[in-house]
């Protein structure tokens, strides 16, 4: 759901937003990532007093219990520079390179008795060869002369049709094949902003996560925290019912949902992007229930159920991911390879072969990648790039597979046009890219 330049939900940019996570969480028996979000504040704070053997001890626990968070390595490595540990310094900078990502590490202060150092400079230089394009970056069509915030995308196999959500305009568009663009649902006050969609092939259903957003059209601060479940008739755009979200306030912020799943039993999912807890619809039901949380489920955004159907993969943008079993719903992180980092995630969806696609927006660069799942489901055996920096690919949201078994996704939703007005942008051209799966999986 979240990408592009919303600050107040990329994961650990900034202290601030570590401060508000702490004080949220404090009263919950934390996991690593929330001793490393007090460790975090703590160096912080530590660095603020000029303790540096302080600063040096809390930043260096933070990296440990969370090193696959690029931001807190470039933390550990400041405060190695002002203890005077420059060769661990530049250890710790070479984990981010390992990682395929970037920092800022060029020009920031707390790196300023680097310059110039040749070591210094030599990982400077492979820091920003990780931003360069990766893959083919092919776009396989545009949708022209939009002036909304396109965040959902879904492909209907049985028509042909590709379906959009517009958080601005509070509306699903549907592009034909041949390639004419239509709102399909109608304006109405009832829809909030559309983030994430999923179809319902067999029941000919729309499922659309919906939520009340100052980006969207016609927002008023009474309606915070306003969410809810929309079925829509693919076909005519009809809204056949809204199933608001009560009593959902989590952990970490106001009710709130991202995207949604349909599962083989026709169960609906919806994650809560900013409460850490999934949502249930059953099967004929007429409300939503809270299906599955944990402490370090911070905030969730993009959900996909597994090739073979018995569990649904959860992306954190905090965390990475986490797999639930329909049978037994106890979410379990799971581990990732060595040098890896999974922040910063948001759209997912199943491959044909079985692998897990997911968008990655809350990183230097944006990236496409693909997971191979252990045969255990414990850990994440191996991540592939198959997209990377590309300039029209600057605030990807969502994606699922469409036609040749191909991911689709959008290359720019256009948050940023949002951040100080709600009203229609200037009409632009907004690129959806395709790529292939190749990574298969157990």
């Amino acid at each position: 759901m979240f990408s592009g330049t919303r600050p107040y939900l990329k994961f650990w940019h900034g202290a601030v937003l570590a401060a508000v996570l702490w004080s949220q969480v404090r009263a919950v028996e934390p996991g690593d990532s929330l001793r490393a979000i007090e460790q975090d504040a703590a160096a912080a704070a530590a660095q603020a007093r000029a303790d540096l053997p302080e600063f040096l001890a809390r930043a260096g626990e933070a990296a440990a219990l969370r090193p696959d968070v690029p931001r807190l390595l470039m933390k550990l490595a400041a405060s190695q520079v002002a203890n005077d540990e420059v060769e661990a310094a530049l250890e710790s900078l070479g984990r981010i390179v390992a990682m395929g990502v970037s920092m800022p590490v060029a020009d920031d202060p707390a790196f300023q008795a680097l310059q110039g150092s040749p070591a210094f400079e030599a990982v400077v230089k492979q820091l920003a060869a990780n931003t360069r394009p990766a893959g083919p970056g092919k776009t396989a069509f545009a949708l022209r002369e939009v002036t909304g915030l396109i965040e959902g995308i879904a492909w209907r196999k049985k028509t042909g049709d590709f379906l959009f959500g517009d958080v601005n305009a509070r509306a699903v568009w549907l592009r034909s094949e041949d390639g004419t663009l239509r709102r399909l649902t109608a304006d109405s006050e009832d829809l909030l902003g559309v983030h994430g969609l999923a179809l319902d092939e067999e029941a000919e259903t729309l499922w659309a996560a919906t939520s009340a957003v100052p980006a969207m059209r016609g927002y008023t601060g009474d309606q915070e925290g306003l969410a809810a479940l929309v079925e829509i008739d693919p076909d005519s755009g009809e809204i056949r019912r809204s199933i608001p979200l009560t009593g959902g306030s989590g952990s970490a912020g106001l009710p709130m949902l991202g995207d949604v799943a349909v599962a083989p039993d026709r169960s609906v999912y919806a994650s809560g992007s900013a409460t850490g807890i999934v949502w249930r619809l059953a099967p004929g039901g007429s409300q939503l229930e809270r299906w599955a949380e944990a402490p370090d489920m911070m905030t969730l955004e993009g959900i996909a159920i597994t090739a073979g159907g018995r569990a649904l993969l959860v992306a954190d943008r905090m965390n990475g991911l986490f797999r639930i079993e329909f049978a037994d719903p106890q979410p379990q992180w799971l581990e990732l390879p060595e040098n890896s980092t999974l922040v910063g995630l948001d759209g997912l969806a199943t491959a044909p072969g079985g692998s897990v696609i997911a968008i990655q927006n809350g990183t230097s660069p944006n990236r496409i990648l693909e997971f191979e799942i252990d045969p255990g489901a414990h850990a994440i055996a191996r991540v592939r790039v198959l997209e990377a920096g590309h300039f029209t690919m600057a605030a990807p949201a969502h994606g699922c597979m469409g036609p040749g078994g191909r991911f689709h996704f959008v290359g720019n939703s256009g948050w940023h046009r949002f951040d100080t007005s709600n009203e229609p942008s200037e009409p632009r051209s907004v690129p959806i890219f395709s790529t292939a799966a190749g990574a298969g999986s157990h």
